[in-house]
């Protein structure tokens, strides 16, 4: 039954969520999971806050992007909006300024549903369920991701109310999708079969996991490795020699990724059992150990993105096709994790959906 009300709520998310034309050429950054605080100790954001205001004012706003933040930007469920507004202050002023220039839009998650209860004209920014975009009379849907669980759809009320008067005071941890391999696995697998039903783009945020593609961290490690190999027969000594030093960082990754998937014994991949549509997109969070992920679409191409702080994490992942890019005189660096072209993208979900 619960599967068939998630299906009928994301069918009606679709149906509802006007149409725009993606422009020409986009310059569109998607964050998600924020989850800004009142800047003290239960704050998640508080370590992320600097690098994250950083590239928005000297990257995203001076490279004219378009910004989506999509869903629990702020953390209602513990904190009040006043206390949010009053810390996070410059972040707010990026805001404004993203505003100012029609280049802003903000998709309400979970954690953020009660600025939905404020009347019109007390709310600073126009807030959206999803936001809908057509790419050569193909479709991208982006939206938070919680109207895949009927627990968030039909109990957000409950669990604010848990959260806030219960969980925190006793210490007890919050076992939202973030930290569930379960529920995450269930939430993803819903907006995949969904997405591959539609021949859609989802990209979703809600599970902080990044998602390319539909392919986890895992699932790009596995694929990554299977490539190498054969590449290796007909390497030469010198080329053998560092394909050798990738698999083995390559292994190290996999099993610090796989580490917390032991203990439910849930797959982390989103695969059928034939091939895997690349459907669903998720731009991670922003509240990192290792830093801020996000989606990016720019000309004809889609990314996904890391940011992170070099004094904060003393390894590159130079394994990657890509090298970090420092960000001026700063110590934060972006580095492309993934990226694909749109049309081959939706080549792929036509002809396999």
């Amino acid at each position: 039954m619960s599967e068939k009300l998630i299906d009928k709520n994301l069918n009606r998310l679709l149906g509802w969520t006007p149409v725009r034309e993606l422009p020409k050429k986009p310059r569109i950054v998607i964050f998600s999971d924020l989850h800004m605080g009142n800047g003290k100790r239960r704050d998640d954001f508080l370590k992320n806050g600097l690098l994250f205001k950083t590239i928005l004012k000297d990257y995203y706003l001076k490279n004219d992007y378009e910004i989506i933040l999509n869903g629990d930007i702020e953390e209602l469920q513990r904190f009040s909006l006043k206390q949010i507004r009053m810390y996070w202050e410059p972040v707010y002023d990026l805001f404004y300024e993203f505003d100012r220039k029609n280049r802003f839009y903000k998709i309400i998650g979970n954690h953020d549903y009660n600025l939905l209860l404020l009347p019109e004209s007390e709310r600073e920014f126009k807030l959206y369920s999803a936001l809908r975009f057509s790419y050569k009379g193909h479709d991208m849907l982006i939206f938070h991701g919680h109207q895949a669980s009927p627990f968030y759809e039909k109990y957000n009320a409950l669990a604010e109310f848990m959260l806030k008067y219960v969980m925190n005071p006793l210490h007890i941890q919050n076992r939202s999708p973030a930290y569930d391999s379960e529920k995450r696995y269930r939430i993803e697998k819903r907006v995949y079969q969904f997405s591959n039903r539609n021949k859609i783009i989802s990209i979703i945020g809600h599970t902080h996991r990044p998602l390319f593609e539909s392919l986890s961290k895992i699932d790009f490690l596995k694929f990554k490795i299977e490539h190498l190999c054969r590449q290796y027969s007909e390497a030469g000594r010198k080329e053998k020699q560092m394909i050798e030093k990738d698999i083995v960082i390559y292994k190290e990754e996999m099993k610090r990724a796989t580490k917390k998937e032991r203990k439910t014994g849930i797959r982390s991949s989103l695969y059928d059992s034939t091939l895997t549509i690349p459907c669903t997109f998720n731009s991670g969070s922003g509240i990192g150990k290792r830093g801020i992920t996000a989606i990016e679409i720019t000309e004809d191409q889609i990314r996904l993105v890391h940011w992170f702080d070099k004094r904060r994490r003393k390894k590159y992942y130079n394994h990657y096709e890509h090298k970090p890019e420092r960000l001026g005189q700063t110590h934060f660096y972006r580095m492309i994790l993934e990226q694909d072209y749109l049309d081959y993208i939706f080549t792929r979900i036509k002809l396999l959906a």
